[in-house]
């Protein structure tokens, strides 16, 4: 689990990452979801009157959860069939959550 309260954090996932969590209260957030997923891995993120970056791999193909509370969030991942499958579930209150890809 990461929490980030105000600053600048940009954790970045280790391989095989399962089912992580990374909360961001007021702060500037840009998690590095990049490295090779483990079987079954979610990653759930919650921002709080903040924005946050989450980056996959190129090509990710999003399976998406959550709901947006006075906020947003954007997918901007180019899906390929080559592409990892990846589990999010994201929760903005009144902040916004933008997927990249790394490549961008």
């Amino acid at each position: 689990m990461y929490i980030q309260v105000f600053g600048r954090h940009k954790p970045a996932l280790p391989p095989g990452w399962g089912d992580e969590v990374s909360i961001s209260v007021m702060s500037t957030t840009s998690v590095d979801a990049t490295a090779e997923p483990g079987a079954d891995a979610k990653l759930t993120v919650v921002s709080i009157l903040c924005g946050t970056r989450v980056l996959v791999p190129p090509g990710t193909r999003v399976q998406l959860s959550g709901g947006d509370v006075l906020g947003s969030h954007r997918i901007e991942v180019e899906p390929s069939e080559a592409g990892p499958e990846l589990r999010l579930q994201l929760i903005p209150v009144l902040g916004s959550i933008k997927v990249l890809s790394a490549d961008v």
